[in-house]
């Protein structure tokens, strides 16, 4: 019969054993999603040392879009250097970050702002909300390379069963308010806090609504 003292060594080994997710930033994820209309979707998230990379790509009609963002990683906090749509191979707006000030804009149409705060493409944002517990850098902007944004603020809309790969696992719902529209995101609290749905709508022209349907973090396939 083991000790109590012995049995709580053997429940800690035990746990510690089975495999765990924290909000901690992989190292790489691809992020397979699903679109409007059932357009394919693919996001990475690489980390290597102090620096980031994430690049979306989405195949829509008649055209494929990639969004690309990069800069640094302190701890877990992501501070971009950069951030470029571009369409068919082709720049189309692009924003650059460096002290204190942001160059951004359609291609030949760049102008500077100076800014306080932070300014993230949504993206960036996605992943760092995920490895801060959904919490707001302070004075916060977003970019989509075309234009600058303040953010009213975020607000937790909920809890949900979100289902892919054959199962279900649990996600948080959460709406930033971008100017006079909003962006959704769904984090799911079991796998990384990862980004499993996200939903903005660009300059209100054209609605983005991702879909999680495949994850490999680090390497490796993860089911709900």
């Amino acid at each position: 019969m083991h000790t109590p003292t012995r049995t709580a060594v053997l429940i800690l080994a035990a746990t510690l054993s089975l495999p765990a997710f924290s909000a901690e930033l992989p190292k790489s994820a691809v992020l397979q999603f699903s679109g409007s209309y059932g357009i394919p979707a693919t996001m990475t998230f690489n980390r290597s040392g102090s620096s980031y990379k994430i690049v979306s790509t989405v195949k829509v009609p008649l055209y494929r879009i990639r969004f690309e963002s990069g800069g640094t990683v302190s701890g877990n906090s992501l501070k971009p250097r950069y951030y470029k749509e571009i369409r068919n191979g082709k720049l189309y707006a692009s924003a650059k970050f460096s002290g204190g000030k942001v160059s951004y804009g359609k291609a030949g149409e760049e102008k500077t702002q100076a800014v306080s705060g932070t300014t993230m493409d949504l993206f960036t944002l996605a992943w760092q909300l995920a490895a801060n517990d959904a919490r707001l850098p302070a004075g916060l902007r977003v970019t989509n390379g075309k234009k600058i944004y303040p953010i009213a603020g975020m607000s937790k809309t909920g809890s949900a069963q979100y289902k892919f790969s054959g199962g279900t696992t649990p996600v948080d719902r959460y709406v930033v308010h971008r100017g006079n529209d909003v962006i959704t995101y769904a984090f799911a609290s079991k796998i990384n806090h990862i980004p499993a749905q996200i939903s903005f709508t660009d300059d209100y022209t054209k609605t983005y609504n991702l879909k999680l349907t495949g994850v490999k973090i680090n390497g490796k396939a993860v089911k709900p």
